[in-house]
């Protein structure tokens, strides 16, 4: 008698599926698990928490790029369309440089309203900003990068980041008495700052240098603004202090 093809056997007495059936079936239910090699030290866990993916240099397309966002990138290698208040210039590009100075601007403010055919600050979709900058004197300095509008210190709207003293906190607000961060731990060297809102969890993260520092959930009264602007800004509370804020390159992106 012939020997048994070994995938035609009922993979038990009280089973009739064949051993390739129940193989095929495994596959695939693995194939539409969607937390396959998730888990620790699985694949896909580690491809995503690798800080270089490794794609040969060259590798990543112009097609690549996304189709589903607004996204804007500068330098800032002029001033059109920024608004500027006090003393603000090119002189270290690539950037910009905002200046208190000793008798002049006490405040210096760049920024750029955005106009768009609906709200730009629209918390039904994902949002984020970005900036590298850096500041040059902690003592009696209040610093600001974000996207809103700013009455002052406790009437805020929109989410970004404040810098009072050495004190860098994330911030999210709808007006009077927005909600902080706890103090995220960092020095007043240049840093890679991003805010990051989800529209999905409606929450806000902060990042320095890609590293997650903090995380607002949720605020109250939340209601979408017209037209925001993307800001920077800083001020003193001595009139007799010098410094100033550098602002590298910025990136503003959006969901259509």
């Amino acid at each position: 008698m012939a020997d048994p093809v070994w995938g035609q056997l009922a993979k038990a007495q009280d089973d009739n599926q064949t051993i390739d059936q129940a193989v095929a079936a495994a596959i695939a239910a693995h194939e539409a698990d969607a937390d396959a090699h998730t888990g620790a030290g699985e694949s896909l866990e580690t491809h995503k928490s690798q800080e270089v993916i490794d794609h040969p240099e060259g590798s990543i397309l112009a097609d690549k790029e996304s189709h589903s966002e607004i996204i804007i990138k500068s330098a800032f290698e002029s001033l059109d369309n920024w608004t500027t208040v006090g003393t603000v210039t090119l002189e270290g590009w690539p950037g910009a440089d905002l200046y208190v100075i000793w008798g002049g601007p006490d405040l210096s403010r760049l920024y750029s309203n955005l106009l768009y055919h609906t709200n730009w600050l629209y918390y039904d979709r994902n949002i984020l900003i970005q900036a590298t900058f850096w500041v040059s004197e902690a003592n009696h300095t209040k610093t600001y990068f974000f996207l809103g509008g700013y009455v002052n210190d406790n009437n805020i709207y929109g989410f970004g980041f404040q810098i009072i003293g050495s004190v860098i906190k994330g911030f999210w607000g709808q007006g009077a008495n927005p909600t902080f961060t706890a103090d995220l731990g960092v020095d007043l060297t240049p840093h890679v700052f991003r805010a990051e809102y989800n529209d999905t969890n409606e929450n806000v993260k902060f990042y320095i240098d890609g590293i997650l520092k903090a995380t607002i959930e949720k605020i109250s009264g939340l209601a979408d603004v017209d037209e925001p602007s993307l800001e920077y800004r800083i001020m003193t509370t001595d009139e007799e202090s010098e410094f100033h804020l550098h602002v590298g390159n910025v990136v503003l992106a959006r969901q259509m």
